[in-house]
């Protein structure tokens, strides 16, 4: 059986900062949802058996890149348009933020983590890719499992952005920060064509948002269309007790 053991949302940067300055010194450097993305997993690994085994499935941002990388572009732009590009230099910083995956490489860094792991890209509603692989490894593979995903509403200074991560176990413990156990049951996908709002933290948010207003029982969320991958019908069935 497959249990949702935590979960953590950050949204402001300022906070993380203040509030965990090794971890920003570890994170700085990094584009902004990925800096979410890892302040999210930072938290919910303290609930973690053992974060060097965990399999850790990781999502790339619909809205990669920073506009750091973004000015840098037009740089590049404008010294083709004129042959100066042999004077061109670039910033090892500029160079991180145009990697998708790069939470899942310093997440495993961070927390000597070898075990299973899985980059999911930029495209709209892998969320739920990402669900089905973590019932698909804690059903005989690994013990633990970590989701995360970070992205922001635009590549440009001051643009919003979120970070999520939610642990699952194979152990039945309860859910923090809610203090319930919930049990994911399945992932089941039918086939509808509809339109999209390309995000890859803000479905997540959302499926916990409906998890803590639910009381007990079994949930059916039907993930809201925007957030699918505008092919699939998505029910995520869990089990709240």
């Amino acid at each position: 059986m497959v249990y949702l053991a935590a979960a953590a949302q950050h949204n402001d940067l300022a906070k993380v900062r203040a509030e965990k300055p090794e971890l920003w010194r570890h994170v700085r450097r990094y584009n902004q949802p990925v800096q979410l993305a890892l302040a999210a997993a930072d938290e919910v690994m303290r609930f973690s058996e053992n974060p060097s085994t965990a399999a850790v499935i990781s999502l790339a941002p619909c809205q990669p890149g920073s506009a750091d990388l973004y000015r840098w572009g037009n740089v590049v732009t404008a010294g083709m348009a004129t042959g100066t590009l042999g004077n061109l230099r670039m910033n090892p910083t500029q160079t991180l933020h145009a990697v998708d995956n790069l939470a899942m490489s310093a997440f495993a860094i961070a927390h000597a983590n070898h075990a299973y792991c899985l980059g999911l890209g930029g495209a709209a509603g892998q969320a739920w890719c990402g669900l089905e692989a973590v019932h698909e490894r804690l059903n005989g593979l690994e013990e633990e499992a970590l989701l995360m995903a970070g992205d922001q509403d635009a590549a440009e200074d001051g643009s919003p952005g979120l970070g999520v991560a939610l642990l699952f176990s194979t152990r039945a413990k309860p859910y923090q920060p809610l203090d319930r156990t919930v049990r994911l049951v399945s992932v089941a996908r039918s086939r509808k064509i509809v339109d999209v709002v390309p995000h890859a933290a803000n479905g997540l948010a959302a499926l916990l948002s409906s998890i803590a207003q639910h009381r007990s029982g079994l949930l059916s969320y039907v993930v809201p269309p925007e957030h699918t991958d505008g092919f699939s019908t998505v029910t995520v069935t869990l089990e709240i007790s």
